[in-house]
């Protein structure tokens, strides 16, 4: 059985994630409040129906996982950047 994003979508906001998915050329990418500053979202597939609805669920966790790690657990809200101090 195919899936499609609408599942996906409300399988994730089940989960407690606030993300949509969207389609690129030969890749697809979450977006959302949860996700825009991870340095990595996207996921290698042409095609929805490539994975199943658990793949794309544990897809998610992965990045998700992954983000965490590169970030040092320290991902920032939406609009924020590390800043330099400033010196006198």
């Amino acid at each position: 059985m195919r899936v499609t994003s609408k599942e996906i979508h409300d399988e994730l906001t089940r989960l407690g994630h606030d993300v949509h998915l969207e389609k690129r050329d030969g890749y697809f990418y979450f977006r959302g409040p949860e996700v825009n500053n991870w340095l990595d979202r996207t996921v290698k597939v042409s095609a929805l129906s490539s994975l199943t609805l658990e793949q794309w669920v544990k897809e998610f966790n992965r990045l998700k996982n992954l983000n965490k790690e590169i970030l040092g657990g320290k991902a920032k809200p939406n609009g924020t950047a590390n800043k330099k101090p400033k010196h006198s």
